[in-house]
């Protein structure tokens, strides 16, 4: 798919790596990793394995990962999504789990808590789940998002999408681009709290 020079392709085992690099970049300020990765993180360590380990073992393997493209050849952004067969959040999380206590200790019991707290938000409905979506800093305000996103809906079709935005900026584009608001992620700290949104799926014809 392309949308003004940006051309979203599926990322292959050879991009993995610089796919984590563009994740690392957009994410370790936002307030939904920060509450989850032990702080500091000194050089962002521990969200890079993170990354890492939700690529090589979740969404490189089960999921789908789109790459964005400029018109040099030059990564400008990312999204990670699971299909409506996927086990959204805390199955996943098992799998990863004896690799996330290697790498998080003790700490692996606060994300698991999140993640299965996140999964219980999660509609009941089949649906598309979009993860993360990211530009690279270079590249916001080009279009970088709403090229991923638009791909993400054209593959879904009829099916609905659930997401969690992290901010107004992007819950604001969801919401142009058909997502209804379905309210505050609960949490017990002092970090903005991530906004679900859905978009529903195609009303039945006769």
């Amino acid at each position: 798919m392309s949308n003004t020079g940006i051309t979203v392709t599926a990322a292959t085992s050879s991009q993995h790596a610089e796919v984590v690099e563009v994740l690392v970049e957009a994410f370790y300020k936002d307030p939904g990793f920060v509450r989850v990765i032990p702080q500091p993180d000194e050089n962002n360590d521990l969200l890079r394995a993170l990354f890492g380990l939700q690529i090589e073992l979740q969404y490189g393997k089960d999921g789908i990962i789109d790459l964005a493209t400029n018109e040099q050849g030059d990564i400008v952004g990312v999204a990670l999504w699971d299909a409506p067969d996927a086990n959204h959040g805390a199955v996943d999380q098992v799998k990863l789990l004896p690799r996330l206590i290697k790498i998080f200790g003790l700490h692996t019991a606060k994300i698991l808590l999140r993640e299965f707290s996140s999964a219980r938000m999660h509609p009941r409905f089949p649906h598309w789940y979009l993860y993360t979506i990211a530009a690279t800093a270079q590249s916001r305000g080009t279009g970088v998002g709403s090229a991923l996103l638009a791909h993400g809906i054209q593959r879904a079709g009829e099916e609905a999408i659930y997401l969690e935005a992290t901010s107004t900026r992007s819950a604001q584009l969801y919401h142009r681009l058909g997502f209804v608001p379905l309210g505050y992620v609960p949490d017990n700290d002092d970090l903005p709290s991530e906004f679900a949104m859905w978009k529903p799926p195609a009303m039945p014809t006769l």
